[in-house]
C-alpha cells in the first residue's frame, strides 16, 4: 500500500516509539558482562532517542499547523498536545529510571520496551474516535503498564500490585468493550461520531441500550482516571511500582484518559445531547466522591507513595469538575492543569529517587531531615507540595482556579466550595512532607543505617526534579500563555469546541 506524505505524517509519531520498543530488547540479548555497561547505556540512549524524535516531529507539526490523518487516526491539535504531554512524561521517566533501577539493583531493558509500547498505545488512544482503534490503543498502553508494575520481581508486593492492577483493569476493559458493542449494535457503525448522528436521526438518543453503552464506556475511562469507586487498584499499584513508573502512571494514564474522554463525550457524542446531560450528572457525583474519599484517606497514610496515590485520586476529582462545568474555558483549564500536574507529580515521585529512598523506605519517617542534607531537593519538594495543595502563586493554584471559576459561572457553586474545602484538607498531608523534611530530625537508628550505606548519587533524577520545579513555577506566572497558546489552540483546532 502506497501512503501519501500526509498519511505518513499521521503515523510517524506512533511508529518511532514502536520501533524503539522493538530495538531495545534486541540489545538486551547480549549477556557479556564485559559489555553490560555499554549495552545498558545504548538501551537507555535508544529509548530517549525514540521519545525525542517523536517529540521533535510532533512539535514540528504543531508549529507548522499541520493536522494530518490516516483513515480514523487524526493527528490533530488535540492529539499533538496529548503526544507532547505523554512524551515529556516518558522522557522524565526514562531519566529517573536510570538512577532508580541502579539503586534497586534491577536494571532490565524490557522495562524500557514496555514503556515505549505504552507510549505508542497512548498516542493512538488519544487520536481517534473509532471504537476499534480506541480499544486497541487502550489495550496497547494498559498491558505494558500491568507488567511494569511488577517489574522488580524480587519484591513480593510488586507481583501482588501488578496482579491486582491486571485483574481490575481487565474488568474495566471488558466494560468499555461492551459499551462500544452496544452502541455499534444500535447504530451499525464503529465510528462514534457517525454513530451519534445515526442514533439521533433514528430517535434513539435516550434508548436504554444507548445509555447503558455510554455508561459502560464512561466506566472504562473513569477506571483509568482513578476515580471513585474505580480507584481501588491505585494505592497498591503505585506502592508496588518503581518510583518512576508510578509517576508515569499517575500522570500519563490520567491525562490520556481525560483527553480521550473530552474527545468522545463533549466531542463525538455531542449530537446525543440528552446522553451528555445524563453522563454529566454521573461525572458530577463521581467527582464529588473522588474529592472526599481521596483527600480524607490521604490524611491517614504513613507511606509517602500511598499518600501520593490518594493525592492522585483526589486530583482526578478536580479535573473531572472541569467536565461538570462543561464550558470551553473549563476544558482549557483542564488541559492547563494537566501540564502543571505532569510537573508536580513527576517531580514528587522523582524526589524519592533523588533522595535514594527505595524499596520499603518510603515512609514519612524516612524523609526526616533530608531537606537540610539536600537543600536543592528540599526547595523543589516545597514547590511541589505547595502547588499540589493549590497555594498561590504556584501553577497548581491557577489550574484549580480556572476550573472553580467556571463551576461558579455555570451555577455549580456547591461543587466549587467542595473543591476549595478539599484543597484546604489536602494542605495538611502535603505539609506533612515539608515538616518531615525540614522540622523533624532523623532517628538515631536511621542515622546509623545511613552512615553504613554508600552515599546516594542520582544526578539524572535530581536534574528532572529541578526541571519539574521550574515548570511549576513558570506555570504560576505564564498561565495565560500556556492556557491560550497551547490548551485553547488544542481545543479550537482539535475538537472545534471554541469558536
Amino acid at each position: 500500500m502506497n501512503l501519501t506524505p500526509s498519511q505518513w505524517a499521521a503515523l510517524l509519531p506512533l511508529i518511532i516509539p514502536a520501533l524503539g520498543a522493538c530495538a531495545v530488547p534486541l540489545m538486551a540479548l547480549d549477556r557479556d558482562q564485559a559489555t553490560a555497561k555499554w549495552i545498558r547505556a545504548a538501551m537507555y540512549g535508544t529509548a530517549l532517542l525514540a521519545v525525542g524524535a517523536s517529540f521533535w516531529y510532533l512539535t514540528n507539526l504543531w508549529q507548522t499547523g499541520s493536522q494530518p490523518s490516516f483513515y480514523q487516526l487524526r493527528m490533530d491539535r488535540l492529539a499533538q498536545f496529548t503526544g507532547i504531554f505523554v512524551l515529556v512524561a516518558a522522557a522524565l521517566t526514562i531519566l529517573q529510571s536510570w538512577d532508580h533501577f541502579h539503586q534497586e539493583g534491577w536494571v532490565k531493558g524490557e522495562t524500557l520496551s514496555l514503556l515505549l509500547f505504552s507510549v505508542t498505545g497512548m498516542l493512538l488512544f488519544a487520536a481517534t474516535s473509532h471504537f476499534v482503534a480506541l480499544f486497541l490503543g487502550l489495550e496497547l498502553f494498559s498491558i505494558p503498564l500491568y507488567a511494569m508494575v511488577g517489574t522488580v520481581r524480587a519484591r513480593t508486593e510488586s507481583s501482588e500490585g501488578g496482579m491486582k492492577y491486571f485483574l481490575t483493569g481487565a474488568v474495566a476493559s471488558s466494560c468499555f468493550l461492551m459499551g462500544g458493542v452496544l452502541i455499534y449494535g444500535l447504530s451499525g457503525t464503529l465510528d462514534l461520531t457517525a454513530a451519534a448522528i445515526t442514533l439521533k436521526a433514528q430517535g434513539l438518543a435516550l434508548d436504554p441500550l444507548v445509555l447503558a453503552g455510554a455508561a459502560l464506556m464512561l466506566m472504562g475511562f473513569l477506571f483509568k482516571v482513578s476515580a471513585v469507586p474505580f480507584h481501588q487498584w491505585t494505592p497498591d499499584a503505585y506502592e508496588a511500582s518503581p518510583h518512576p513508573i508510578a509517576g508515569f502512571m499517575s500522570v500519563a494514564t490520567k491525562g490520556v484518559a481525560l483527553i480521550a474522554l473530552l474527545r468522545i463525550f463533549p466531542g463525538s457524542l455531542a449530537p446525543l445531547g440528552a446522553v451528555g446531560v445524563k453522563m454529566q450528572a454521573v461525572v458530577a457525583a463521581v467527582a464529588m466522591a473522588t474529592l472526599v474519599l481521596g483527600n480524607l484517606t490521604a490524611l491517614v497514610q504513613t507511606n509517602v507513595k500511598r499518600m501520593l496515590a490518594y493525592s492522585s485520586i483526589s486530583h482526578a476529582g478536580y479535573l473531572l469538575l472541569g467536565l461538570v462545568a462543561g464550558t470551553p474555558a473549563a476544558y482549557s483549564g483542564m488541559l492547563f492543569y494537566l501540564v502543571i500536574y505532569l510537573a508536580m507529580n513527576m517531580g514528587a515521585f522523582g524526589l524519592l529517587t533523588a533522595f535514594g529512598l527505595v524499596g520499603e523506605q518510603t515512609t514519612f519517617d524516612d524523609l526526616r531531615g533530608l531537606g537540610w542534607k539536600r537543600p536543592a531537593m528540599g526547595v523543589a519538594a516545597a514547590i511541589f507540595m505547595l502547588s499540589l495543595a493549590g497555594i498561590p502563586p504556584m501553577g497548581g493554584f491557577y489550574g484549580k482556579y480556572m476550573i472553580f471559576r467556571e463551576l461558579v459561572g455555570t451555577g455549580h457553586v456547591g461543587m466549587a466550595i467542595l473543591g476549595v474545602l478539599a484543597s484546604l484538607v489536602s494542605a495538611f498531608y502535603y505539609l506533612r512532607v515539608l515538616v518531615a523534611l525540614f522540622l523533624q530530625a532523623p532517628s538515631a537508628e536511621a542515622e546509623r543505617l545511613a552512615s553504613d550505606r554508600p552515599a546516594v548519587h542520582a544526578p539524572l533524577a535530581g536534574a528532572t526534579v529541578l526541571v519539574c520545579a521550574a515548570i511549576v513555577l513558570a506555570g504560576g506566572f505564564l498561565q495565560a500563555f500556556l492556557a491560550d497558546g497551547f490548551a485553547r489552540r488544542a481545543l479550537v483546532d482539535g475538537l472545534g469546541l471554541i469558536r
